[in-house]
Formats: C-alpha cells, structure tokens, sequence
C-alpha cells in the first residue's frame, strides 16, 4: 500500500504541476518547449502505474494494450470502430506509419489507463459482466466529456468526418469505446490474478481517472482565459 500510495501522490502532484504550468504558460505567452510534453509523458506514465498497479497479471495488462493498439490502426486505415480521425504530430512523440498515418507512442497506455481504470473503478463484488459494461459506459463517457480539449486546446487529433458530438466526435466513437473497454474490462476481469491481488484495493482507479479528467477540463479552461 504505501508504495501504490507514493505512486498516486506522485500523480497527483503531476496534475497539478501541469495545470500550474499551463496556466503560467497561457498568462506568460511563453512557450514551455519540451517540459510540456514529457510532462504529459510522465502523468500517464505514472497515472497507469497508479491505477493499475495493484493489479500484477501481465498477460490481461498486455492483452489491454494491444487491443487498444490494434483498435487505433483500424481506426486510422478504416474508421472502424471510432469514425475516421487523424492523430496530429502535437501528441509527443509520434510514429509515421504506412500511409502517412500518424501514430502516438502513448496512446495505447491512454487507452489502458481509460478503459482499464475504469473497469478496476468499478465494485469488485459484481460479477464479470455488469462491471465490464459499467466500466465500458464510464471509459465512453470520460472520452465524450474530454473529447473538445483533446481535439481544441491540446489539438492531439482531428475528425475527418465530423459528427453531432461534442468536439465533433461522431456518434461511432462512444459506440466504439463502448465496444472496446467493454473487451478490455471483459479480458481484465476473465484473467484474474492471485487471490491476495483480487483482494487489493482498486481505488487508486478512481482516484487516477477523476485526476484525469480535472487536469483535461483545467487546461480547457485555462485555454479560454484571454492571453
């Protein structure tokens, strides 16, 4: 516990350095240059660490990421499951793929952190699939209320063909996210770990994921400040 403790203070104090450092950036005009990105790098890094440390099976965590991963390239070459979109060289760093598609090396430890936290936010005492759909509708849902930053202020990707939703998501994103936390929840959940691990407190996830969505919101607002 205290290890998975100093893991969520170190978390925590990353969300809020980050908000400081855009508000001074916004007020300044001045550029932050690389703090900003391997700033963001280090809060997923340690937010997953966070979230999911309590929960040691490898193979469901690898399993996670590369559905996250496979869904993102089908994404980009098909716009199956999510709509068509293209990623932005904005979301440090980047892959080029075939095709000229671009590719963020964090985003499918985004996805985990997303999909996975929020199946392990969800009361361990339901049975598998109630809480794999819950954790599904939360990971669609933080997705849909964070999706205006994510393409306006950070301008991580943009939607080729625009929908009604907010940020110009069309309504096959939340369908897909649904979709695919669902698998994930379903993957962490059939993949259990030890009976001690099972026990662990997962509230960490809860607390991860609602410091997710303040620091997304915060540099929303901080975005509509006059600069």
């Amino acid at each position: 516990m205290g290890g998975e403790s100093r893991w969520l203070r170190t978390y925590g104090g990353l969300v809020v350095f980050s908000l400081a450092g855009s508000l001074f950036s916004r007020l300044s005009q001045l550029d932050p240059g690389p703090i900003a990105p391997v700033t963001a790098l280090l809060t997923l890094t340690v937010g997953c660490v966070a979230a999911l440390g309590s929960y040691r099976c490898l193979p469901a965590l690898a399993g996670v990421l590369t559905l996250g991963a496979a869904s993102e390239v089908c994404g980009l070459y098909t716009g199956f499951p999510f709509g068509h979109y293209a990623y932005t060289d904005r979301w440090w760093p980047t892959l080029v793929l075939l095709g000229g598609h671009r590719f963020p090396v964090q985003l499918p430890f985004a996805w985990l952190l997303m999909a996975g936290g929020a199946f392990l936010a969800m009361p361990a005492k339901l049975s598998l699939l109630p809480r794999a759909v819950l954790g599904a509708l939360l990971a669609a849902s933080l997705d849909l209320v964070m999706e205006p930053v994510m393409v306006g202020a950070l301008g991580y990707w943009r939607w080729v063909e625009p929908g009604p939703l907010p940020g110009g998501a069309p309504i096959a994103n939340f369908v897909g996210w649904f979709g695919t936390s669902l698998l994930a929840g379903l993957i962490l959940g059939s993949l259990q770990p030890s009976e001690d691990e099972r026990s662990a407190p997962y509230q960490n996830a809860r607390l991860v994921l609602a410091g997710h969505l303040v620091l997304t919101m915060g540099i929303g607002a901080i975005d509509c400040l006059p600069g």
